[in-house]
């Protein structure tokens, strides 16, 4: 990796997938970083400071100043417009220069993302390219991440390919990186990911909790499952019911994860997208309406613990 980098937004998924550029940029190289939380920064650069030089810009423009290569972790379509097309202090702002790559890692409206690049490039900013992450904080902090990527290159033979390529490899596995066509086409990838993935966690939830209502041990039920066609990823990593899956927020705690509010967020964008194509999307209907009410549990207010809030949603007690 060449050149300076920059990373905007250090929130829950954004902190770690920078540790994991800091750590293996060159030690001489220098990441700038910025956050709207200024603790963050702060934090970050106790944390990762020993693998090289941090700075911590005040605003994303700085950011783009400094850097040949950007990578933004936002929350919403709203956060990532004026962080990349604020006229004083948005990276539309900084300096032209056509060499700089951003990559754009943020879940939002695959139009809302494709007019943002399209506004940079027509800027000479550089080459803006939209890479949505799955893998949640756990992936992040491993450096196991997927990335959807929407950019149209020849395979391996494309200078700007082997180049994000590189990039992603320092933050996700490299098997799992996937090159989708057009800007925007990643965020489609993400969108029917995630309408599938979110939609499986409350099938899953609803499922376990009348199945160990009926009385079947739940050890037996999972081992059922897992060796069936009801199986999934969410049965072990969003695994609903405590002392079933090792690595499940459920077994921890309930430790914080993925926020009812990003889950509301996520289906409705893809929502959204099936109403555009005419695809009736019921499935991703029901399953809003219980993030919803997920959200509004008083009980998610302290760490997000949205999996304890679908149990109970789910009439399946704790103590199981």
């Amino acid at each position: 990796m060449e050149g300076d980098f920059g990373f905007i937004g250090l929130g829950n998924m954004g902190y770690h997938m920078a540790g994991n550029i800091r750590k293996k940029m060159a030690p001489t190289t220098t990441l700038h970083v910025f956050d709207v939380v200024a603790e963050a920064c702060e934090r970050f650069v106790k944390n990762f400071g020993q693998f090289g030089p941090i700075q911590i810009a005040r605003t994303a423009r700085e950011v783009a100043e400094k850097s040949q290569t950007v990578i933004s972790m936002i929350p919403n379509g709203g956060n990532v417009k004026e962080v990349y097309l604020d006229p004083q202090d948005g990276v539309v702002a900084a300096s032209k220069f056509a060499d700089r790559l951003m990559l754009e890692c943020s879940t939002i409206e695959v139009k809302v993302s494709q007019d943002i690049g399209h506004s940079i490039m027509d800027a000479t900013q550089g080459l803006y390219v939209d890479t949505p992450v799955s893998g949640g904080v756990a992936g992040a902090e491993a450096g196991t991440l997927s990335f959807m990527v929407g950019f149209e290159g020849a395979h391996n033979s494309d200078p700007k390919r082997r180049r994000i390529q590189g990039i992603l490899n320092s933050m996700g596995s490299p098997e799992r990186i996937t090159f989708c066509g057009k800007l925007g086409a990643g965020l489609v990838c993400k969108t029917v990911n995630n309408y599938i993935g979110l939609s499986n966690i409350v099938t899953t939830a609803q499922g376990m909790a009348f199945g160990i209502k009926h009385g079947v041990d739940k050890m037996t039920l999972y081992k059922c499952i897992k060796g069936s066609s009801g199986d999934s990823w969410v049965m072990d990593n969003a695994q609903p019911v405590p002392g079933i899956h090792a690595k499940s927020a459920s077994t921890n705690g309930f430790r914080p994860t993925f926020a009812p509010r990003l889950c509301v967020k996520d289906v409705s964008l893809a929502l959204k997208a099936a109403k555009e194509t005419g695809i009736e999307a019921s499935m991703g209907e029901a399953a809003l309406k219980i993030f919803k009410t997920t959200n509004d549990d008083p009980r998610t207010t302290v760490s997000f613990p949205f999996l304890y809030s679908l149990t109970r949603l789910a009439r399946l007690s704790l103590d199981v």
